[in-house]
Order: C-alpha cells, then sequence, then structure tokens
C-alpha cells in the first residue's frame, strides 16, 4: 500500500519533481507574471499623458506647499491662511501681468515671430542662390503647368485654408487653458491637505514597511519643493540678465527675448539651446556685431547659471547624474512631447529618491531619512 501511495501523492501535488519546482508551474507563473507586466505597460502608455498630467499638479502643489512653508517662517498663522495668501497673491501677480504686459508682449511676440520667419527666408533664398533646391521647389515645377489652367475649385475660396489656422489655433488655447485649470486646481486640492493623500497612499504599502514609505514620500517632497523653488529663482534670474544685456546692446524685442529664455530654462539641456537659437536670429537684422554680443551675452548668463546658480540654488535638492538626466529627456521628450520633457528632471529626481530608498537600501532607509521628519510629527504640513 505504502508503495503504491507514493507515486499518487507526488502526482497529487504535483509541486515537486527530482529537479525541485514543478516546471509547468513555473513556466504559468512566468507567462502570468510577462502579461501582467505588458497589461500594466499598456495602460500606462495609453493614459501617459494623464498621468503626466496629474504629476505636473503635484509639481504646482509643491511650488504652493514651498511658498507656504517660507511664509511661515515669517508669520505663526494658520497653515491655511498662509496657503491662501499666497494663492490670493500669484492670482493678482498673473492678473496684473495678464492686463498690463498682455498687449506690449503680444505685440512683441508678433515682431519676434516676423523676424525669425524673415530671417528663415532669407537663409532658404541664400542657399538657393547657390545651388542647393528643395524636394518643394522639384513638385512646384511638376505641377506648375496644371495649377495654370483655372478651374471652378481654384475660383472658390479654400475654406480650410481659412478657417483651419484659426480652429487649429482656438483649439490649441481651449486645450491649454484646459490642462492649466486641472494643474492649478489638482495642485491646490494638494497642497491643501497634504497629509491627507499621503496616508491615501500609504495605504498602498505593507504594514511593516508604512512608515519607511512614509519618510521616503517626505523626502521624495523636500527633494521636489527645493527643486521647483530653485528652479524658479535661477529661471527669473536667467530671464532678467538677458533681458538686461540685449537692452544694453540694443537688441530687440529685449524683455520678450528674455522672458523666452528665462521660461524655456525649465527645459534642461534642450530648453537653453533652443532659447540661444532664437536669440541669435532675433539678432540677425541688426547687424553681425550685434549677433556676436548676443551670442556672448547669452553664452555668459549660461556659463554663470550653469558654474554658479544652479549649484548655488539647487545645492539642497536631489542630485541627478546628467547622463540619466539627458536620457529621460529624450525618452520623455520622444514618448510624450512637450510636457515628458518639461517634468523629465522632477520626475527622474522622484524615481531616484524611491530606487535608492526602497529598493538599494532597503533596511536602512528608515535609519537615513528619518531626520527629515519633525521631532513627535508624522510628516510635515506647516
Amino acid at each position: 500500500m505504502s508503495k503504491r501511495a507514493a507515486p499518487a501523492a507526488e502526482r497529487k501535488n504535483g509541486a515537486q519533481v527530482a529537479g525541485g519546482e514543478n516546471p509547468k508551474a513555473l513556466i504559468r507563473y512566468a507567462v502570468f507574471c510577462a502579461a501582467f507586466a505588458g497589461a500594466a505597460l499598456f495602460l500606462v502608455w495609453r493614459v501617459s499623458e494623464a498621468l503626466l498630467l496629474l504629476f505636473a499638479g503635484v509639481v504646482f502643489a509643491a511650488f504652493l506647499d514651498a511658498l507656504t512653508f517660507l511664509l511661515g517662517k515669517l508669520v505663526q498663522w494658520p497653515r491655511s491662511v498662509r496657503l491662501m495668501i499666497v494663492c490670493t497673491v500669484i492670482l493678482v501677480v498673473v492678473s496684473a501681468c495678464i492686463a498690463w504686459g498682455g498687449t506690449a508682449i503680444g505685440a512683441q511676440g508678433s515682431e519676434l515671430a516676423a523676424t525669425v520667419r524673415e530671417q528663415i527666408n532669407n537663409g532658404l533664398a541664400w542657399l538657393k542662390q547657390h545651388g542647393l533646391k528643395f524636394p518643394a521647389d522639384s513638385a512646384g515645377d511638376l505641377t506648375q503647368m496644371r495649377d495654370a489652367t483655372p478651374t471652378l475649385k481654384s475660383m472658390l475660396p479654400d475654406v480650410g485654408g481659412l478657417f483651419g489656422p484659426a480652429w487649429t489655433a482656438i483649439a490649441t488655447l481651449v486645450a491649454g487653458l484646459g490642462d492649466g485649470m486641472i494643474i492649478a486646481f489638482l495642485g491646490l486640492f494638494l497642497a491643501a491637505q497634504p497629509l491627507v493623500y499621503r496616508d491615501a497612499i500609504l495605504l498602498l504599502a505593507p504594514p511593516d514597511r508604512q512608515d519607511c514609505w512614509g519618510l521616503v514620500l517626505e523626502e521624495s517632497g523636500q527633494a521636489l519643493r527645493h527643486w521647483i523653488l530653485g528652479q524658479l529663482i535661477t529661471m527669473a534670474l536667467i530671464g532678467l540678465l538677458v533681458w538686461l544685456g540685449l537692452m544694453l546692446i540694443g537688441v530687440g524685442p529685449a524683455a520678450l527675448l528674455g522672458l523666452q529664455a528665462g521660461l524655456l530654462a525649465f527645459v534642461p539641456t534642450l530648453g537653453p539651446l533652443l532659447a540661444g537659437i532664437i536669440i541669435i536670429v532675433a539678432s540677425l537684422p541688426f547687424g553681425i556685431w550685434a549677433v556676436i554680443g548676443a551670442a556672448a551675452i547669452y553664452v555668459s548668463v549660461q556659463t554663470l547659471e550653469s558654474y554658479v546658480l544652479t549649484p548655488m540654488v539647487q545645492r539642497r535638492a536631489v542630485s541627478v547624474p546628467p547622463a540619466m538626466l539627458f536620457s529621460g529627456q529624450i525618452v520623455l521628450g520622444v514618448l510624450f512631447g512637450v510636457y515628458g520633457l518639461a517634468l523629465a528632471t522632477p520626475l527622474a529626481a522622484i524615481i531616484r529618491v524611491f530606487f535608492l530608498r526602497l529598493y538599494v537600501e532597503r533596511a536602512p532607509a528608515c535609519k537615513d531619512v528619518s531626520a527629515l521628519a519633525e521631532p513627535g510629527k508624522p510628516g510635515r504640513a506647516s
């Protein structure tokens, strides 16, 4: 009976063979894990734009929280009152900029766009004069005789040409305003009650790791707050220095060129390069010395930013290796466009913190970040 029972028990269990684990069970488990990972990646890719929009709201919440915390250094008022003051000041400043500077910026923007377009056309004409023929020219030569014969369709106005650019501009404006409203309200809700949302995230962690996860979230929040404040200070200084420098050498519109240089500084590596190209192209109508002066000013400002401003302002933020940052910008830019480029740096900083604390260090993580929390408090909300 015992000899018959042993093979039957082995077949019944199906969990052990001579080599240990059941190969069929391992294959089924591997297939399940691969299918689950593939489905998760596909779902993340499908909702990637929404996820990046939500992360932009988190970045804005960190900005509001940082300003609220700095205001708490001056006045000992309740946090809700300080947050309301910060939001009111931001709303007043933005409204004043739109009301007072909107017309001037719009006129300067049209002037800058016309200047850049004219210089590009001049460059293309110079290339054509030196024997470089573009594919569009060949296509135009082939269809020239056909287009020369008037038809009823050619006599009627092109409805798509009349309303296409207008509808495109309206759709772009509405989409931008909608995204801005989502980011603003999401950031406001997160900044109003940060501990509520932090505790909701901690429910996803194992019970024995929730304290450590809370400290890692606190470290991530501090890194994000330091980064956004440092980035805004750097952007403001770059815009101010470029504006003053271009105004001194007589290159215009200096204010708009300084504004775009400051805004594009939000996107590291690629943003400053694009801003420099725009400044050089805009300075071409003012002569070769203006071009040299504008290039020298912009290179000087970028050198000051790289070796003085960023090390001083961002010294408390999470340091992301340049190769990792540039790779993240390329991948996120190709996959997600403008949002990916703009949010590559803070996203890389947050991923780096989570990876180091929860994967590389694991057990020592709680001890390493325990000093981040204030004594007697689970996390900073003041």
